[in-house]
């Protein structure tokens, strides 16, 4: 008996393996297994001899993950044009498309662990496969493709879906957009409303006049006034304020003091004197201030 090796390497095998290559590349990755020895060479791509696997976590590589991950692409883009035959039948269209959502749900695993492992952010990107289904607004998640969306209870659902109010905007929002127009800064460039302006003005004069005028002509007459001017008073009675007696002229000679109170001219001499002294800190070094108070004793004896 021939070894397996021995088999991969004869004329038919090497040549059942070359086709199923070339198949391999046209159809999207994937081809039948025609029987057969067929050598590792013959799997298509470097993971190609290896199955996805079901954990995405298990991957290290950004490498491999970004296969995975078009391989996942390339077979929902081959489900997505099958999906739009309505002749399928109504149960294998709703295989078709739980069988696309589920690979894009996976295929959303491998774009978090390509972001985890420091790869591209394929989330952030616009969707190029997942646009051509629609959503539900009550089934957030779930997307129906092609004729799927035609489906009995389906149709129904996308006629009597009701739109969802849009969300409220931030305070940063609305201020986002404010011109100068907004607060009025610009009102004086606008010719129309400065007319508008003056007549809106002029009307309210005329209302406050003729305002004042009615309340003139309720008001009574200058000689009523006088008339009730006229009327006499009763007469108040005056409250006197009690006597305080005042200080006679011979209390202010005998007065005497017995505080020293000093003449102008005393202040004048003081104000001299302190003028100097403060010149002589400012001005004199320390020995001339000690031979100018030296003097001073001397001369005061």
């Amino acid at each position: 008996m021939a070894r397996n090796e021995e088999k991969a390497m004869a004329a038919l095998n090497r040549w059942t393996a070359q086709k199923r290559d070339l198949e391999m590349s046209k159809n999207l990755g994937k081809a039948e297994y025609m029987g057969g020895a067929l050598p590792d060479s013959a799997s298509f791509g470097p993971y190609k001899q290896k199955k996805r696997p079901k954990i995405a976590s298990e991957v290290t590589t950004v490498k491999e993950c970004e296969h995975w991950r078009k391989d996942i692409l390339a077979g929902v883009a081959k489900k997505i044009a099958e999906i739009q035959n309505a002749a399928l039948g109504e149960h294998r269209i709703r295989d078709l498309n739980d069988e696309i959502n589920k690979e894009l749900r996976e295929k959303g695993y491998w774009e978090d662990q390509i972001k985890a492992l420091g790869g591209a952010d394929y989330k952030s990107k616009p969707k190029d496969v997942e646009t051509y289904g629609a959503e539900l607004a009550s089934h957030t998640g779930y997307k129906y493709f092609g004729a799927a969306k035609d489906l009995p209870g389906v149709r129904e659902l996308f006629e009597t879906e009701v739109t969802p109010e849009a969300p409220r905007k931030t305070r940063k929002q609305l201020f986002l957009h404010i011109q100068p127009d907004y607060y009025g800064w610009r009102d004086e460039e606008d010719g129309m409303l400065l007319l508008a302006e003056q007549m809106a003005e002029q009307e309210a004069q005329k209302k406050e006049v003729a305002r004042w005028k009615a309340e003139q002509a309720n008001r009574p007459s200058k000689k009523a006034k006088v008339a009730e001017e006229e009327v006499p008073e009763e007469p108040v009675e005056e409250v006197k304020e009690p006597e305080v007696e005042k200080p006679a002229k011979e209390d202010f000679e005998n007065f005497k003091a017995y505080v020293d109170v000093p003449t102008m001219e005393d202040i004048e001499r003081l104000i001299i004197q302190k003028k100097k002294s403060h010149l002589l800190k400012k001005y004199a070094s320390a020995g001339l201030q000690s031979q100018s108070s030296e003097s001073k004793e001397l001369v005061s004896g």
